[in-house]
């Protein structure tokens, strides 16, 4: 669905490395740190399951954030896309697959994701006996939504100048 989107904004070459955003690079490398990258600890140790279990609230916090930001943009994607290409107003497929990513993720669907993330982690703990701490989710939260917000705030600042 993004080569629907970036051909209805005519922006096919925005993968290219001309227009790669520092901040976004590393909100990626945090991702891939946390999720998979260095974890050797022995198998059923409590280093591998606090790192399941964090990787786990990342995607938590990841679904909750999304929420938020399609829900946001939800609101003016058409608008936008109409902008940038005024001949998807005659085309109402090419429309409905441009802005069909973001409207598909708004609404209820990702707050939905993470309360499943959230339900997929308590379970988790209980499986394996390792606690739940909502104060540890509440730090990683606060940590995620401080990188994916200097991300944003990056890209905002690329876009605009």
């Amino acid at each position: 669905m993004y080569g629907y989107m970036t051909a209805a904004f005519g922006a096919t070459a925005w993968a290219e490395d001309q227009y790669k955003v520092n901040e976004c690079n590393e909100f990626s490398e945090f991702l891939y740190h946390t999720g998979i990258a260095e974890h050797k600890s022995a198998l059923n140790s409590a280093a591998h399951k606090r790192s399941i279990m964090d990787a786990m609230m990342v995607s938590i916090a990841s679904e909750l954030w999304n929420g938020r930001e399609y829900n946001f943009i939800a609101q003016h994607i058409e608008n936008k896309i109409l902008e940038i290409n005024p001949d998807l107003r005659t085309n109402t497929v090419s429309l409905r697959n441009a802005k069909n990513y973001v409207m598909g993720h708004s609404g209820e669907v990702e707050n939905r994701h993470g309360l499943h993330a959230l339900a997929a982690a308590q379970a988790y703990g209980r499986t394996v006996d390792f606690t739940f701490k909502p104060s540890r989710l509440k730090g990683i939260m606060l940590n995620y939504n401080e990188r994916v917000g200097n991300a944003f705030a990056a890209m905002h600042r690329t876009l605009i100048s």
